[in-house]
């Protein structure tokens, strides 16, 4: 895919915490990608690792022509990075990409694209889990490309929300700044769910085949494939039943992003 007709400005958020071992190769790839108007904010979420000295290692060897933020945000929790990000973005898109994910050359490209289609206010794709065993690999993308598109366009029929992927997600920025930008009493499970519902109130968010996204299975090897699935799954439906998650149900220590 080429570049599109409208060029509207992306603003890529990259919430950052202890990730020494993923964060230059997120950096590279987003930094390179065909797209020729966007910005990449990378917060650092008070890593304890040397996640500091590699990000400013980047930036000072960067030779992209995009524009490249770098911010700290002492208070934790994934959210509160992210609006940290969202307060600095200039784009009338945001796109939400995790430190531990790899996008293609036309990931920021694939996501402007679906938010030039009308009546469309978010986008989000499927996760790769390239360092996962291949049945896991296979299972996850099968069921992410055919049972949460299918959800996800029976939930918005049934007007009850939406699926975004919190860590491959565009957003139009305007209207997430009208449903107050992100709750930051949600820390990691349930935020990117809590996203969607509020913004299927103004229009469609798009399950893109394109925006599938290589991310690692850490989490799924540290936790376990079903526990984590479980506590997703759960969290999921009581957002869609309109039940409040508390913080304490929205932590993540092992991996919050």
């Amino acid at each position: 895919m080429g570049h599109i007709k409208s060029t509207p400005k992306v603003s890529v958020i990259i919430p950052v915490y202890n990730e020494e071992k993923y964060i230059l190769k997120t950096l590279n790839a987003i930094a390179s990608q065909d797209y020729i108007n966007y910005e990449i904010i990378i917060v650092n979420n008070a890593s304890t690792d040397a996640s500091d000295e590699m990000i400013k290692y980047f930036i000072q060897k960067n030779h992209f022509s995009v524009e490249i933020t770098y911010q700290i945000e002492y208070r934790q929790g994934t959210n509160y990075a992210r609006e940290c990000g969202r307060r600095l973005a200039t784009g009338s898109i945001i796109a939400m990409l995790d430190a531990d994910c790899v996008p293609d050359y036309y990931w920021v490209s694939n996501g402007a694209s679906e938010l030039q289609q009308k009546n469309v206010v978010a986008a989000t794709g499927a996760y790769y889990y390239y360092d996962a065993s291949i049945i896991l690999r296979t299972f996850s993308l099968f069921s992410q490309l055919t049972i949460f598109k299918l959800i996800n366009r029976i939930i918005q029929i049934k007007k009850r929300g939406a699926i975004l992927i919190g860590g491959n997600a565009f957003i139009q920025s305007s209207k997430l700044a009208e449903i107050g930008g992100f709750n930051t009493n949600l820390t990691f499970y349930g935020d990117d769910i809590d996203i969607a519902i509020k913004l299927s109130r103004y229009g469609r968010v798009n399950y893109a085949t394109l925006l599938t996204l290589k991310t690692s299975s850490r989490r799924y090897k540290a936790l376990g494939f079903w526990k984590v699935n479980r506590k997703y799954q759960t969290i999921f439906k009581d957002l869609l039943l309109g039940r409040v998650i508390s913080s304490q149900q929205s932590l993540e220590l092992v991996h919050p992003r």
